[in-house]
Parts: C-alpha cells; structure tokens; sequence
C-alpha cells in the first residue's frame, strides 16, 4: 500500500480485556468493508519485526538473511 491513509481504530472485547485492531482505509465506510473480510482472513504467523521503507535494499538484505537463517535452524 503506497496511500498515505488515515489509520481507523476499531474496538472489541476478548477474554475480559478491551483489544484494539488498527486499519489504515480511505474513508470510514472502507474501513467498516475491510473490518467485514476479516472473517475471511487466514492465518500467515507471526511478525518477526517491521523495517522502514528507507532501507531499502538492506532491508530487503536483512529479510534474506533472516529467512535463511530460520531454514537452516529448522531444516538444517
């Protein structure tokens, strides 16, 4: 996503705790369409770690290394 769009913040209720889930949308109605699919998601893992745009090839560099190292560990 390269639109610099206003983030929508939505609240819900879990095992006694108040969560927040952030969605960045164009206006308030494409968010609440957004919020809809989420019961279509599926499940990718875990974020490792987020790396800003600027780095550019080093973060592509960094992705890489990481990556190879986490196959080696677990096929290796």
């Amino acid at each position: 996503m390269n639109q610099k769009w206003p983030v929508h913040l939505f609240e819900y209720q879990h095992e006694g705790s108040t969560w927040t889930i952030e969605i960045p949308a164009k206006s308030e109605q494409d968010a609440l369409e957004r919020i809809n699919q989420l019961q279509h998601a599926k499940y990718l893992g875990v974020l490792q770690m987020k790396l800003p745009v600027e780095l550019g090839l080093f973060a592509r560099l960094i992705c890489w290394w990481q990556n190879r190292r986490r196959i080696s560990e677990n096929f290796g």
